[in-house]
């Protein structure tokens, strides 16, 4: 079955990466636009601590976590590097009442989820010792089985992976007509199934179809920090605020990120974000001792709902996923492999009608 691919960030990456590996031919569109989501991203692994009061987010993020250390291993049989590693997580707070009920919170949803590991509560110290930039007046929950991976490095990971089992990749705009045939750059490209996952370009995408989409665009800046520490196996920080702090190897920490919803596809680096990330996560960890920072501006895709959509339009050969939010590289890679099954026919992984498109998408 010929198959075509319109984006490769993280769920277009996957679904590639699974459509290539289970025999399909494959082709990838992608205009490498600047901005995209799942280049400046940092991905913490660990929805189990969230509050979201979404169910049917939180049974996708489960699994998605779950599948993670599945993907990694596969690929690292073939000898690539998917950048994941269980570092575990600290949930950082200040008051003994909030980490009580932080740490009976984590036991009740490990009944479901045994991934999350083992589940510690730590004093002062003991956060010092595993994080040693924590400020004072700090204990958390920790958890064993938390993660994190950078959007870039899992993305290239997948289509690595895809390129093993022969795919075709083309890097120009991809441009649907009203009557359905696809083109990239001047050149038709011929599917029998096409799959969307253009992120917060999908609207544009699909108005030549006559669709309308509620997929809407906001604007993230992220900043990386070096520190002179050896930050390799240090556990990601989820401290009581908006924004999150994800240590990497020699000694780099991404601190972010923000969630700009008028600015939407602008790409600006601002003065006022990188001091609102700042001025929240320097009440958390000494900062003053960076040896460099710098920041970057990625556009991420969400619907008015803040709910994902996995599915397909109608009868139309057409299957999408979209609308992933800050939760993208959490959920991503799992997104992109439930998105291969539907555009094959086979039996999801999970059950995704909680997902349907068509709420999001309707004919003008």
């Amino acid at each position: 079955m010929k198959i075509a691919v319109i984006g490769s960030g993280i769920i277009g990456a996957s679904a590639t990466y699974h459509l290539a590996k289970w025999g399909h031919e494959v082709t990838v569109i992608d205009n490498q636009e600047r901005g995209q989501a799942t280049e400046h991203a940092a991905g913490i692994i660990c929805p189990w601590l969230s509050k979201r009061r979404n169910k049917v987010w939180y049974e996708l993020a489960k699994n998605s976590v779950a599948f993670y250390p599945e993907l990694s291993e596969e690929l690292a049989g073939v000898k690539i590097e998917s950048g994941y590693k269980q570092v575990g997580t600290l949930a950082l707070r200040a008051r003994e009442e909030a980490l009580i009920s932080l740490f009976d919170l984590a036991i009740e949803r490990r009944k479901t989820a045994p991934t999350m590991g083992e589940i510690k509560l730590l004093n002062e110290e003991e956060v010092k010792e595993r994080f040693p930039l924590v400020k004072p007046g700090f204990g958390a929950v920790f958890v064993s089985g938390g993660g994190r991976v950078r959007g870039g490095q899992i993305r290239d990971a997948l289509l690595q992976g895809a390129a093993q089992n022969g795919i075709t990749q083309i890097f120009e705009t991809a441009k649907l007509t009203a009557e359905g045939a696809l083109f990239a750059g001047e050149k038709e490209v011929p599917y029998d199934r096409l799959v969307l996952s253009a992120g917060a370009f999908l609207p544009k995408l699909m108005e030549p179809l006559g669709y309308k989409v509620q997929v809407l665009a906001q604007k993230g800046q992220i900043i990386t920090m070096t520190f002179d520490q050896k930050t390799d196996d240090w556990p990601v920080i989820l401290p009581p605020a908006t924004k999150s702090i994800v240590p990497f190897n020699d000694g780099e920490i991404m601190l972010g990120a923000t969630h700009e919803k008028e600015a939407e596809f602008d790409l600006e680096k601002t003065e006022a974000g990188y001091r609102e990330i700042v001025t929240e996560l320097s009440a958390f960890i000494h900062l003053e001792s960076a040896l460099k920072s710098d920041m970057s501006v990625g556009t991420r895709p969400y619907t008015p709902d803040f709910a994902p959509f996995i599915g397909q339009i109608g009868n139309e050969p057409i299957f999408l996923a979209n609308g992933l939010g800050a939760s993208g590289l959490t959920t991503g890679p799992f997104v992109g492999k439930l998105l291969a099954e539907c555009v094959t026919s086979e039996k999801t992984s999970m059950d995704i009608a909680r997902f349907d498109p068509a709420p999001y998408i309707t004919k003008f």
